[in-house]
């Protein structure tokens, strides 16, 4: 709605220019969202196990580690193999260099947080430097990115943590980024949840994506996003209309 609208404009053209963009990949950057398949993958291995059967079915890492050793080697090699299979059918989403090439070219910063893993998100970012002129992606952070913290090595970190270190990096604060994805509980609740000055929620075809993957649910202010999209080219535009900038991508649109 308008006021929704207005809240996202508020932050693009604050006292405190837009720093940057923090896009979630899969789904977002990339057409195909490997989480359903995992998750549903996940769950059978527990379904499986014999202690896995009593788990509660929300945050898939810490199931997986409480599953026996057999059952996390199991969820463990099948993530991987999901992973690598996703990889081979990556396919870039549309609108998504146009709008990259924009934030680019009116120096907005742009950073990539992904579950997936950094190996992959590079691949995915060679794919977007193929078709631009302009630099990519300043930032990438994936699963096994390092990170400085108190976290067990296995444990994934809360993307509303890696939220924060990529703001550190930036020299921003969290309400200066705006938060990316096409997942509620995931994108928007840790955007939310990390204080940034906005979350979009990429909705193709009005489709919401809503799974328990990595973080916790949320209460209904969390889960709420700023503004919703269908497509990246919806991105672009209202952007290039907040900046009073140029719309067209210099290679025609896709």
């Amino acid at each position: 709605g308008q006021t929704v609208s207005n809240q996202l404009s508020a932050t693009a053209t604050a006292t405190k220019p837009l720093k940057g963009i923090i896009f979630d990949m899969d789904g977002t950057l990339i057409q195909l969202n490997v989480v359903n398949e995992l998750i549903q993958q996940i769950y059978q291995v527990a379904d499986e196990d014999p202690l896995g059967k009593c788990l509660e079915r929300d945050d898939l890492d810490v199931m997986i580690a409480k599953l026996s050793p057999e059952g996390q080697r199991k969820a463990k090699q099948m993530i991987v193999e999901i992973l690598q299979r996703h990889v081979d059918n990556m396919t870039i989403q549309e609108g998504g260099p146009e709008l990259v090439a924009f934030l680019a070219r009116n120096e907005v910063k742009r950073a990539v947080l992904t579950r997936n893993y950094e190996r992959n998100a590079i691949i995915m970012q060679q794919m977007y430097a193929q078709v631009m002129t302009e630099a990519t992606f300043d930032l990438i952070i994936g699963k096994d990115t390092t990170y400085d913290t108190s976290f067990p090595p296995e444990q994934e970190i809360p993307k509303a943590d890696r939220i924060r270190q990529i703001c550190n990096i930036w020299g921003c604060d969290t309400n200066e980024v705006i938060m990316m994805g096409d997942s509620i509980t995931d994108d928007i609740v840790e955007g939310n949840r990390a204080g940034c000055g906005g979350t979009v929620l990429l909705q193709p075809i009005g489709y919401q994506l809503n799974h328990f993957y990595g973080t916790r649910i949320g209460d209904s202010r969390e889960r709420t996003p700023t503004m919703c999209v269908e497509s990246l080219t919806d991105v672009r535009h209202f952007f290039a209309a907040q900046m009073n900038t140029d719309v067209c991508y210099q290679h025609g649109d896709m």
